[in-house]
């Protein structure tokens, strides 16, 4: 890391860590003096996406017809970011036991996200945002994954070396070396107490995230899987905070393909204090997420209706949109999937599937195990809002 860009308007202090090198701890949160003048119009419509986002998910009867599929599209694309790679399609197919064999490695861990953000916001209701909770969705992140993607770290627990960002795996090449184990630990702490304060000193849930999301990365906790549970983590203060009372905001793919301003405005914060930068940014992310999101859920609901008006013949199944109504959490299933989940025979469901693949809503490949396919679901979820 390049100690002489640290001067006295960083956002922390240098100390000393491994191969005489200076690991950086940030300050406790908040920063002093901020001034969210410059940045105000930018909180007021990132509030008013917000508000938008909250009355389309009030619209819905089922909510979690959108967020299952939209947690998968996160998932996706948090993984991606940090070099694991799969599709919609492939963590579809994962789900339903289908797939090839070689591309289950990648999709398991991308699914492991899913679980871990799940059991999260379920933890909500009886824990605090706190080191244990984040354990143990980092627990849940890492359970069961490669060799080469973190499964020598110990899944669950705090970092017990100091690790680094950047270098090609030499810390005297790093970009940046967070804090050594001990502070990191502490750093920890102090961010729990900020999160979780009574007094909120003035500043909007919006803003609390963005700081947080920011300490959180920079702290870096554990040896692997940061980045993910730290956008968990902006979720999870949304809700903790009332923001969105359900789990329909994820800024992930937005943060994909702004990846590089992203993790300079962060170093920037670190190196320079570059709060307002940093929160501009965020804002222009949580405004352009949720936009994007409105979208997705939108073209989902079209599509909804669509469905319903071609299917609405007297006599038809009523097996039909319980399966329709599946296929918009998981637009891939198998046969026998889709028989467990809606509690038929494997006949009664492949009779209803041949009705749908009739119509041209679903399409079939392959012999066994056979899977369905609703493309236009699938497409309306890759693509770009």
């Amino acid at each position: 890391m390049e100690q002489r860009g640290f001067g006295l308007s960083s956002s922390g202090h240098l100390v000393p860590t491994i191969g005489g090198r200076k690991a950086f701890v940030p300050a406790a949160l908040p920063p002093q003096n901020l001034d969210l003048n410059p940045v105000a119009e930018q909180l007021a419509a990132a509030f008013q996406a917000i508000s938008e986002l909250k009355g389309i998910g009030r619209s819905v009867a089922n909510p979690m017809l959108l967020i299952r599929p939209l947690q998968r599209r996160e998932a996706v694309s948090s993984s991606g970011m940090e070099g694991t790679y799969t599709t919609l399609s492939d963590l579809f197919l994962f789900e339903a036991g289908a797939g090839e064999a070689g591309k289950r490695e990648d999709s398991k861990e991308v699914y492991n996200y899913v679980e871990a953000l799940d059991s999260a916001i379920e933890e909500l209701a009886s824990l605090p945002i706190s080191r244990r909770l984040l354990c143990n969705a980092h627990r849940k992140l890492l359970a069961g994954v490669a060799r080469h993607r973190g499964a020598t770290v110990i899944a669950g627990e705090l970092k017990h070396d100091q690790n680094w960002i950047g270098g090609s795996g030499r810390i005297e090449t790093a970009r940046f070396i967070p804090p050594p184990p001990n502070e990191a630990a502490d750093a920890l702490d102090d961010l729990s107490r900020f999160i979780n304060r009574e007094d909120r000193s003035g500043l909007p849930p919006l803003v609390d995230a963005a700081l947080a999301h920011y300490q959180f990365e920079t702290i870096h906790l554990f040896g692997d899987g940061n980045g993910r549970v730290g956008r968990m983590l902006i979720t999870l203060i949304l809700i903790s905070t009332g923001v969105l009372p359900q789990p329909l905001l994820y800024m992930s793919p937005w943060l994909e393909r702004n990846k590089d301003r992203y993790i300079d405005l962060m170093f920037e914060v670190s190196q320079k204090g570059e709060w307002l930068a940093w929160i501009s940014f965020f804002l222009e992310a949580v405004t352009e997420s949720a936009k994007g999101t409105i979208t997705v859920v939108e073209r989902l609901q079209d599509l909804q209706r669509k469905y319903r008006d071609e299917l609405q013949i007297p006599r038809r199944s009523a097996l039909i949109p319980r399966i329709i109504d599946l296929a918009f959490e998981r637009p891939l299933m198998t046969v026998t999937h889709i028989a467990e989940l809606v509690g038929v025979t494997y006949q009664a469901a492949a009779n209803n599937v041949a009705i749908l693949v009739q119509a041209g809503v679903a399409k079939e490949f392959g012999s066994y195990p056979k899977v369905i396919v609703f493309d236009e679901i699938l497409e309306a979820l890759r693509l770009e809002p």
